[in-house]
């Protein structure tokens, strides 16, 4: 059994399987994801409470699509860049996928009209990519010129780096975004707990992957 189990993960991890096999496997993955796994997730709800959610239920598949989409390309790309490369990386990173994300929003809701608005909100979210890479690299440059690489370092890294972001890019997000036009009273601090649970559940959740994504990194001396 344990000579089957061996050859089995010998296959998968060799060269060949790491090179064609598996590539193409996440390229099907990701052309799922807009088609089929989204229509299916489209069918699932989820709710929170009221008062912290708003009282609307919201289909998984935003959560699955979008929220992991914006999760990876304007936080955790860049934070993990930004801990194991430089504040440089980070920043760059964070801005040029930021932007990518921005773009594929565009485009993808090309056909619906008033579905995507050019408003400053979307450059506080590009600004906002930028920043967590820059402020997590910044900060970890700090502790490895004192000769640590130690996973709190890292997490108090990438925590400075969300806690910063997430106020920016939600705060631009009210100040900016044709949601919040005309909102006053309840509904006003309805869409305002909404955005803050959103965003914090976004950067706080791949904040946290990017920081255990660095810490591998640093065991295997990718840096």
């Amino acid at each position: 059994m344990s000579k089957a189990v061996d050859r089995l993960l010998g296959l998968i991890f060799s060269e060949w399987s790491l090179a064609i096999v598996l590539p193409i496997i996440i390229g099907v993955v990701i052309m799922l994801v807009p088609t089929a796994i989204e229509d299916f997730l489209a069918t699932i709800h989820i709710s929170f409470p009221e008062w912290l959610w708003g009282g609307p239920e919201v289909p998984l598949q935003y959560i699955i699509t979008f929220g992991i989409t914006e999760g990876l390309l304007t936080c955790a790309i860049p934070v993990f860049f930004g801990v194991v490369q430089s504040k440089w990386a980070g920043g760059a990173s964070g801005f040029l996928l930021s932007l990518l994300f921005t773009l594929s929003m565009a485009a993808y809701y090309a056909n619906i009209p008033g579905a995507f608005t050019p408003t400053p909100d979307w450059l506080g979210l590009i600004v906002g990519g930028m920043l967590a890479g820059y402020i997590a690299g910044a900060i970890m440059e700090h502790y490895r010129m004192r000769g640590s690489k130690s996973f709190k370092h890292i997490l108090i890294a990438t925590i400075v780096a969300i806690i910063v972001v997430t106020i920016f890019v939600t705060q631009t997000y009210i100040w900016f975004s044709p949601a919040y036009a005309g909102l006053e009273g309840a509904a006003f601090w309805d869409a305002l707990s909404f955005s803050y649970f959103v965003y914090i559940a976004i950067y706080g959740v791949w904040g946290l992957f990017a920081a255990i994504a660095a810490k591998v990194a640093f065991w295997y001396k990718v840096d």
